[in-house]
Formats: C-alpha cells, sequence, structure tokens
C-alpha cells in the first residue's frame, strides 16, 4: 500500500461479516479464527492491559472518558472506538492522538500478508491493527469499545481488568435477536471469569440476564444505581453546555462524596455513564492502575465526544446528535426537552436503510418540522424512501438530500429564538457538523478521502 487512500481501500474490502462460506460448510461467528490470526501476528493483544465496554446506547462516551480519565493520570492510553465520525484515524487514538496516515498504511502492509494465509474480516484487520499500533507506541492501557455484540465481537479476545456495560436497547436485531434479553445474552458474552463488571442501569429483562451471567462467571457486579449513583450538581460555572453532578461509591481513596464533577456533555443519560467510567477506574486501582482525585476531575471534564448531543451555536440552537435508535432518539428529544424548555422547531433527519425509521419518526412531537437529508454513505436511506415512510404516519417532510442545504433551509425556518436538532445516524450527524463547521468559516476536522 503505498498510500492512506489504497490501505482504506484494502481494508473495507475485505469481508464484511463472521461467517465464512467454504467448500463444504457455512462456518458461523466464533474468535477461533481471529485468535489464530493474532497469535500469526505475535499476538499483539497481549502486549497491554485493557478496559471493555459494551452496550447499546454510552458505550462510546463511556469508553472515552475512562481513556481521558487514564490518560490524565499519566498512564499511556490507547482507545479503539467504532464506528468512526469524520476519519478512520479517530478510531485508534493514544493519549488523545489520532492513528496518522502513514502509520495506518503501514500496518495495512504489516497485516496483508498474514491474511493472504489466514482470513479475517474488516473488523478484525483494524482491531488486529489498532492492537499492534498500542504495543509499538508502548500502551500500558487500551480502552476498547465493542463494535457490534460482545460475544463473537474481534475485541472479545482480551482478558481486561475490568469490564462495562452500559444501557442496552433495541439494535442490530438482525444479528443479535430480536428480544431485549437475548441481545442482552449477546452483550454479557464479554463477561470473563472473575473480572469485575460495571452495569449501568437496566430494563429488568436485561439487568436478568447480566446479573445471571456474571454469577455464572463469579465476576463481581458493580451497578451504577446501587453501588455507585450519582446526583445532580449546581450550574456549571466551566459553562452552560457542562453537566454538574457528584458521585458517591464504595472506593475509600476519593472523599465521600465526589462532589463538584463536571463533564462537558449533556443529557442526564451521560451522568450514569460517567458514573460508570468513575466505577470502572476505581476498580482499575487494586489492579495497578490507580488514580488521583485530579486526574478524575480532570479527565471528566476535558473528555470530548462530539455528535453526541453537542451544542453547535444557541442562537438559534443547533445540536447534532448521533442517535440512531428508538432508545436513544427518544432520550435526545427528552434532553431538550429538559435543558431548553420545549421540543425542536425542527429536526433534520437522516437514517441508515436496516434501522427502525418508522419508530424513530413516531417519536417526534407532530409540531415539529420534519427536514430529511441522506449522508454519503452506502447504508444511507434515500430522502424519497424517509418520506414515503413519513407519508405512512401522516407526517409531513420537506426532502432535502443535501445535508447542507438541509441546515442551511432548518436555521432560516426557526429564526433566531428557534431549535433545529440534527439525529438518525452517525453519519447524519458527521455530516451535519461537517456543514455547520464550512458554514462559520471554522477549521474543518480531518477527513477520509471518498
Amino acid at each position: 500500500m503505498n498510500t492512506y487512500s489504497n490501505a482504506l481501500r484494502y481494508l473495507y474490502g475485505l469481508p464484511s461479516w463472521q461467517y465464512w462460506v467454504t467448500d463444504r460448510e457455512v462456518v458461523p461467528p466464533n474468535l477461533d479464527r481471529f485468535r489464530t490470526l493474532l497469535k500469526r501476528l505475535g499476538s499483539p493483544h497481549r502486549a497491554f492491559q485493557s478496559a471493555h465496554i459494551t452496550g447499546t446506547k454510552g458505550k462510546g462516551s463511556t469508553s472515552a472518558m475512562i481513556a481521558s480519565i487514564l490518560a490524565q493520570a499519566g498512564y499511556r492510553t490507547g482507545l479503539y472506538t467504532s464506528p468512526h465520525l469524520h476519519t478512520f484515524r479517530e478510531r485508534i487514538q493514544v493519549n488523545g492522538e489520532m492513528i496518522s496516515e502513514a502509520e495506518v498504511v503501514e500496518l495495512a502492509d504489516w497485516i496483508r500478508p498474514t491474511l493472504e494465509h489466514t482470513p479475517g474480516t474488516t473488523f478484525e484487520a483494524i482491531t488486529a491493527i489498532a492492537f499492534e499500533h498500542f504495543r509499538r507506541r508502548g500502551v500500558q492501557v487500551a480502552v476498547l469499545e465493542v463494535g457490534l455484540g460482545g460475544r463473537f465481537d474481534a475485541t472479545n479476545v482480551v482478558r481486561p481488568l475490568v469490564s462495562v456495560i452500559t444501557s442496552i436497547g433495541m439494535d442490530h436485531m438482525n444479528v443479535l435477536g430480536n428480544t431485549l434479553d437475548r441481545i442482552a445474552a449477546e452483550k454479557a458474552g464479554i463477561i470473563k471469569r472473575g473480572v469485575p463488571v460495571v452495569f449501568t442501569p437496566q430494563k429488568d429483562a436485561a439487568a436478568a440476564v447480566l446479573a445471571e451471567r456474571a454469577r455464572q462467571r463469579r465476576a463481581r457486579q458493580v451497578w451504577v444505581g446501587w453501588d455507585w449513583r450519582w446526583y445532580p450538581g449546581s450550574h456549571s460555572p466551566q459553562g452552560q453546555h457542562f453537566l454538574a453532578f457528584s458521585a458517591r461509591g464504595p472506593r475509600a481513596g476519593w472523599p465521600v462524596p465526589l462532589a463538584d464533577l463536571f463533564i462537558p456533555l449533556i443529557g442526564r443519560h451521560q451522568l450514569d455513564n460517567a458514573t460508570a467510567a468513575i466505577a470502572a477506574v476505581a476498580e482499575l486501582e487494586p489492579r495497578g492502575f490507580p488514580v488521583s482525585e485530579d486526574a478524575l476531575r480532570r479527565g471528566l471534564a476535558e473528555v470530548r465526544w462530539p455528535a453526541r448531543l453537542e451544542v453547535m451555536q444557541s442562537s438559534p440552537w443547533l445540536i447534532v446528535d448521533s442517535a440512531h435508535t428508538v432508545e436513544s432518539v427518544e432520550a435526545a428529544l427528552a434532553t431538550v426537552q429538559e435543558i431548553l424548555g420545549r421540543a425542536p422547531d425542527v429536526v433534520i433527519f437522516g437514517a441508515s436503510a436496516d434501522k427502525d425509521v418508522a419508530g424513530m419518526l413516531r417519536l417526534i412531537p407532530p409540531a415539529t418540522r420534519l427536514v430529511f437529508a441522506q449522508a454519503r454513505h452506502e447504508r444511507a436511506m434515500d430522502v424519497a424512501e424517509l418520506q414515503r415512510i413519513a407519508r405512512a404516519l401522516g407526517r409531513e417532510s420537506a426532502g432535502i438530500p443535501s445535508p447542507r442545504q438541509a441546515l442551511d433551509h432548518a436555521l432560516a425556518d426557526v429564526g433566531q429564538g428557534g431549535i433545529v436538532l440534527a439525529l438518525g445516524s452517525i453519519f447524519l450527524a458527521a455530516a451535519v457538523r461537517e456543514a455547520w463547521l464550512e458554514r462559520e468559516g471554522r477549521p474543518l476536522p480531518p477527513k477520509d478521502p471518498v
């Protein structure tokens, strides 16, 4: 591979799913093949310790908070997340620094000869590259976000120091199952024997499955809302888009409660995630990674996780979120209502074709105007189909495929006191975010070649 675009083309060109058709059989998902691949690559995943995070909602922001805290504590910290918002390079970071284009090229060349003899999927190859990058960079602890599910996810080859399972909801039903308990069982696949596991609050069906799996694996359970609790704080002096809170839990080395904590994120659900991050970090102390109170505070206050209820401007309000499930759209709308006192005037919406679009649209208040846009992604549902679904629900809408033009239309429509919310997929959130930065003359984030 002599260019970054060629390296991405190669990685994205690998098989995308874990079922393998041979001359004799269809091989179901399993981690044996990936373990063999890693062994032939020199077992890079054994070069560092890790924290492992799954869930339907909140696993990315929780991962980012844990990584930020550990980096502030002075540990060389890796962060592996997916999918990316603007560039592939976001997926693999060390102490907040994205992997470089040159390193992606080098590592794609490194893995290619082995893949010719031991096949792997796109996600497996990227995961192996992340592991090797962390090894080369001397990472002490890596925070690994599950890509999909948990049980058969490529990240599940590690034996972490702590596992975290955030809120579980209905998503990827074609892969994980169409009931909450089945999805929870797949997520619970990351629970390892004897490894403590932190849970955020769950619906009863999911909680029962998670608790039973932890009991079977003799994994100590730490529940946010029970073992660790958060309490709303006073208004943050650092700015109106920070959440202030206090936390209390079984950790003697920090003052109890931990008061006046701040995160630069909005939405009460983020307080569950932040408290899970605190609980996870507390579990790391007796395992060789102590964290001071100051590092904890700075890590939370300085975390960056864009397009998650991100306030881009306030006159009129523009909030961009990557919500793409019924539960996450419901949370985003509830947060806007709570923070601003009313529902959005306009929702810019775009979604991937495999999502419950009708379910998400049903949540948007009737008085809120709909503007449909389409991100430049192969999975994006086209605007005409979005409008067809809206009509079936009795909703009128504007169809403006270009995210930039959809943004211009929405902001002009609401006037200075209005509220615009963009959501439906991470791809739509990225497109609207880039359109706003361009519109405002701000520096654009790194972007991959098309």
